[in-house]
């Protein structure tokens, strides 16, 4: 009995060790990690719409919830106003699509007429070699800044794919038919949206 009590003791003396030193690495890097993220996120949206020299994020619930309903099935993370000295450049949505390995972080660029100004990848755990491609081949993204003003799903879905990863590409392509639908539904009938 008392063997079986040393035993149960050291577990749990083990066990509250190491919440207590998971819980002090969490504290002192989770700032770290939180201005990572941020200055991250901060490269995505100077990297579609470069031109900007300002980001200011929209935080009506009106604008985001009409917003994620137009992004359904994709998840909306944010929108953007972009400016150049007060004047408007265009939009960022910042979408988490559905890839093969899991959701894809997304960040898309849009112009006041809707046209997109560029895609980028915050974060994706797609296979290396075959669904990273959508990053790797300049040519995939560098095909959705052909989409008309105003595209719409059907533009978009008309894109080209990447052989071997289908569902990568799929991803990205429902993150940019979102971003098309956040703005013809929502961003372009908004005060100054376009």
């Amino acid at each position: 009995m008392l063997k079986s009590l040393r035993l149960v003791i050291a577990v749990l003396v083990a066990c509250v060790a190491a919440a207590t030193g998971l819980s002090l690495t969490y504290a002192w890097t989770a700032p770290r990690i939180a201005e990572q993220d941020r200055l991250a996120e901060e490269r995505s949206l100077q990297a579609v719409l470069p031109e900007a020299d300002d980001f200011t994020q929209i935080d009506d619930p009106a604008v985001i919830e009409a917003a994620t309903a137009a992004a359904e099935p994709t998840d909306l993370q944010g929108v953007y106003r972009a400016t150049r000295g007060g004047v408007d450049e265009g939009w960022a949505v910042k979408v988490a699509s559905r890839g093969y390995g899991g959701p894809m972080q997304l960040v898309i660029g849009l112009d006041t007429s809707g046209s997109v100004t560029g895609v980028s990848i915050l974060a994706m755990n797609e296979t290396p070699g075959l669904g990273t491609k959508v990053e790797t081949e300049e040519w995939f993204m560098a095909q959705f800044m052909d989409l008309p003003p105003g595209f719409t799903d059907t533009d978009v879905r008309a894109l080209d794919s990447i052989s071997g990863s289908t569902r990568s590409a799929h991803g990205v392509r429902n993150g940019v038919a979102a971003a098309g639908r956040i703005f013809a539904e929502v961003l372009s009938v908004m005060e100054g949206g376009s």
